[in-house]
């Protein structure tokens, strides 16, 4: 398919996001909405359709008409001047809550608590993603829209369990769906240990699931051409995502343009990184967009700093994501009006730097695996410290090496996925299924290489033990116990000359914390032995600390804290204790550097791409198919610099800080020299120098984001 012959949604996009409040239809027109978007350099933008309150002249029986519309028609008003000047419009829609006087007339639309009670929300009530509110009349709105106006799409919102603060649903109709799906009544209470409790947990995502599917048939049953997107999170916004039965693996073939909500800013500032990469290798052949918040959640009408946002949108486009900005509130005659002019500019580079980011995908060597199993059925009530900060201590480490990396899912997994890297990472993926196992082993005998820790494969996806004599012969010792109450404890250096301790210095020893997993190695392994534990040294037991008189190491043990050696034609290093956690919460960065010491050794002596700069520059490593041969886009974005907080997460800087000197190196297959290579930001040419068959480059300035271009003929 030719890029004229393409829909407009599979190609770049850059799109606005304007929620409309009610009473604001006074101060719409529409040629001024449109000529504003239009200074984003925006592709498309959606606008506030129905649901809650319809912002047209719907003539669906009770779907209440916003109070300031009067005769005025929106979608009317707006669609066709916003085709006119070559722009896309979606319409929005949200099915979370209806008007209360709906629930004399449908009581069976809506959610229910335990003890069968409506669940207000601002004069509304909260309607059940499980009753025919969700699934007959949302059907018939978007119908509604779809056939009476030229709309290129919807745009949904909210649409899920729990909204707006509600807990489990109790109505009718869900519980007779969960009796037939599992034979059992919804649990009164959330209990992990509740076998039945995960089970409805589980309900949950494919109830919602089902629901995104039946909306996408009757978009395409009203408008073929239309597209349909729902709104969706991944990791950092937990109390939505899993109570919202929100799962993005299980809605691949109910959207058309896979897309994730990234607005939160009381989370890691590479939140959007994580995103990113996970919805890339989900679709690496689909389209992928992100919103991106110019409010601060949860003060809708203050801009976040530009600053901030610049690195948002940054790690979104260099990771192959079109970006949305979503903008609240514009419309009020009260409104932060700061970072408007920034974030066109942005949206105007995004525009210069298209043909930089049509057809590009990763090249990325390293993959680390998130797994929504694990976070669910291993992390419990406390998904955090038992799993999130592992995935997130890896993430920093790989980041702050200059490691480009993907993010897979642990539910797609196959050997065509991993046959596309050279290191694959598990921070503590404790859930994995038999085929997952067996998929590992196989991989990495034939030449794979495998880092994990902790628990890694220790249940099944379900959460219950599992026995994994293979995994263990892989990691070359059997798993037998957990230690804990480690605090205070050490990892003692074995082998100064070990890949893993690369760059340590003169110390004997790292801290350690938390739990091990006891081994019993298997000598015919043949598995090196870099690090071993230091018992805790404190004052007694249950204490803190030590006294500082007392504080001396009495001996070691031989205790292995790190794995390391060959399986088969492939590689594996096993941390036995939570070297990923640890890093993430305290920010020891000797650990950051032994766990990106232990993906170098991993990946061998091909790395693609090396980079001299501080911690705070990311990278991403892009390549895109040209008339002429290839392109490989090395991306380097700055974060804003600030304090760190306890939690391991970088405080939102609020100016960003020039780096110079950045040293970008890239691998050259045949040694052959690339035929050019410039800086995208001002086409400057950069003369390479070649060492070792390594094209080496340097940008003398980064400021929030730059793509070093190099051009390579065909061979």
């Amino acid at each position: 398919m030719t890029e004229q012959e393409r829909p407009w949604w599979q190609g770049p996009n850059r799109v606005l996001l304007i929620n409309l409040r009610e009473g604001d239809e006074p101060r719409i027109d529409a040629e001024a909405l449109v000529a504003d978007a239009k200074q984003f350099s925006a592709t498309a933008f959606c606008i506030s359709g129905g649901g809650i309150v319809a912002f047209y002249q719907t003539q669906i029986d009770g779907h209440r008409i916003s109070s300031g519309l009067g005769s005025r028609d929106l979608l009317d008003e707006i669609v066709p001047v916003a085709h006119r000047e070559g722009m896309h419009v979606l319409a929005r829609i949200d099915p979370s809550c209806a008007p209360k006087a709906l629930a004399d007339v449908h009581p069976e639309w809506f959610t229910r608590d335990r003890d069968g009670n409506l669940c207000e929300v601002s004069d509304h009530y909260v309607t059940c993603p499980s009753g025919t509110y969700y699934r007959s009349r949302m059907a018939e709105v978007v119908t509604e829209i779809l056939t009476r106006y030229p709309v290129d799409g919807i745009w949904n919102n909210a649409g899920k369990f729990g909204a707006w603060d509600t807990a489990i649903c109790y109505c009718a109709s869900c519980q007779a769906s969960f009796r037939a799906h599992a034979g059992e009544a919804i649990p009164l209470e959330e209990d992990w240990e509740n076998p039945v409790w995960r089970t409805f947990n589980e309900w949950r995502y494919r109830q919602i699931a089902d629901w995104v599917k039946l909306m996408h048939g009757a978009i395409h049953a009203a408008n073929p051409k239309a597209i349909f997107i729902s709104a969706v999170q991944l990791m950092e916004s937990l109390e939505t995502i899993q109570i919202g039965g929100w799962d993005i693996d299980y809605w691949l073939d109910g959207q058309d343009v896979l897309t994730f909500e990234c607005q939160r800013r009381n989370t890691a500032p590479w939140w959007p990184g994580i995103q990113a990469k996970y919805l890339a290798s989900l679709g690496p052949d689909r389209p992928r967009w992100m919103t991106v918040s110019y409010f601060y959640p949860w003060w809708r009408l203050s801009a976040t700093p530009e600053a901030e946002n610049r690195a948002w949108i940054a790690q979104q486009f260099a990771n192959g994501v079109s970006s949305w900005l979503h903008i609240n509130g514009g419309y009020s005659p009260l409104f932060d009006r700061r970072s408007l002019a920034p974030m066109r500019e942005v949206f105007a580079r995004l525009a210069r730097w298209e043909g930089y980011f049509d057809g590009a995908r990763s090249a990325a060597q390293v993959a680390v695996v998130f797994s929504r199993y694990t976070q669910d059925n291993y992390g419990r009530g406390k998904p955090g410290p038992r799993y999130f900060d592992p995935v997130r201590g890896t993430y920093c480490a790989l980041q702050e090496a200059h490691i480009p990396f993907d993010m897979l899912s642990d539910k797609f997994l196959d050997a065509a996925t991993l046959g596309r890297y050279r290191a694959l990472v598990l921070p503590n993926a404790a859930c994995l299924s038999d085929a997952a196992i067996d998929l590992l082993v196989e991989w990495v005998k034939g030449g794979g290489s495998l880092v994990c820790s902790f628990e890694t494969g220790r249940y099944d996806a379900r959460g219950e033990p599992a026995h994994r004599p293979e995994l263990d012969a892989l990691l070359g010792a059997r798993r037998t116990g957990v230690r804990r109450d480690l605090k205070s404890s050490y990892a003692k250096l074995e082998r100064r000359d070990d890949p893993l301790l690369d760059g340590i210095g003169d110390t004997d020893l790292l801290p350690n914390d938390g739990a091990l997993v006891e081994l019993e190695a298997d000598p015919a392994a043949g598995r090196e032995v870099p690090l071993t534990l230091i018992p805790p040294v404190i004052a007694h037991s249950g204490a803190t600390i030590s006294i500082p008189e007392y504080s001396a190491i009495g001996s070691g043990t031989d205790i292995p804290v790190a794995l390391r050696g060959a399986f088969g034609a492939g590689r594996v290093v096993y941390f036995a204790n939570q070297i990923d956690a640890l890093f993430y919460h305290y920010g020891f960065p000797d650990l950051g550097r032994v766990l990106a010491n232990a993906v170098s050794w991993a990946i061998g002596e091909v790395r693609e791409v090396l980079i001299g700069a501080p911690d705070h520059v990311d990278a991403t490593h892009m390549r895109q198919a040209t008339p002429e041969g290839r392109r490989d886009l090395v991306h380097l974005v700055n974060f804003p610099v600030g304090k760190h907080l306890n939690t391991g997460w970088r405080h939102p800087g609020t100016a960003i800080h020039p780096v110079s000197g950045i040293v970008v190196s890239l691998r050259c297959d045949g040694g052959e020299p690339p035929r050019a290579v410039r800086l995208a930001s001002s086409e400057t040419a950069l003369v390479p120098v070649m060492r070792d068959g390594r094209a080496e480059v340097v940008v003398d300035r980064l400021d929030d984001h730059e793509i070093v271009v190099f051009e390579f003929d065909a061979r």
